[in-house]
């Protein structure tokens, strides 16, 4: 069993500081449950089960709205070209990718600088939707109310 855990902190030194022993799992396991005291034993049941290596890994993403001048021979696609935080856009955003970049290339089969001009200029627009409504989600799920943010999130209205 795999699972990921989220904190948000601004020190840089947090994962050296955290007081996590990354060279231990059962240790590391113990003491993220200890993270999470009073959570719902399920929630902590879930990282009890886990067998893996622990690893702490920063969320990196590139700035809104980054664009580039387009490069005959050369494009970027998935995370390379929009990298967003870890909710839920980025995988299926980096699919429609490829499959947007191949019908440009297939659409201008003579015309390569052309296809991707094409495929970068209908990316920029789409990514730029999808990277805004992921930063906004992380904002969600970092504040202090996140649970209730949530709720109303998921919501009808």
């Amino acid at each position: 069993m795999r699972v990921y855990l989220s904190f948000h902190h601004t020190a840089e030194d947090w994962p050296v500081t955290c007081g996590i022993p990354l060279d231990d799992p059962a240790a590391a396991r113990a003491r993220l449950i200890e993270e999470f005291a009073g959570w719902d034993p399920r929630f902590t049941a879930l990282i009890a089960a886990c067998d893996d290596t622990v690893r702490l890994r920063a969320i990196s993403t590139l700035p809104l709205g980054l664009t580039w001048p387009s490069t005959p021979g050369v494009t970027l696609i998935g995370d390379a070209a929009h990298l967003m935080p870890p909710v839920g856009q980025g995988a299926n955003t980096a699919l429609l990718d490829g499959a947007v970049l191949g019908l440009a290339l297939a659409a201008h089969p003579d015309d390569f600088p052309a296809a991707v001009k094409e495929y970068e200029h209908e990316m920029f627009e789409r990514t730029s939707a999808a990277a805004r409504q992921s930063a906004r989600m992380q904002d969600m799920l970092a504040a202090p109310d996140a649970a209730h943010r949530m709720l109303a999130f998921f919501r009808p209205d």
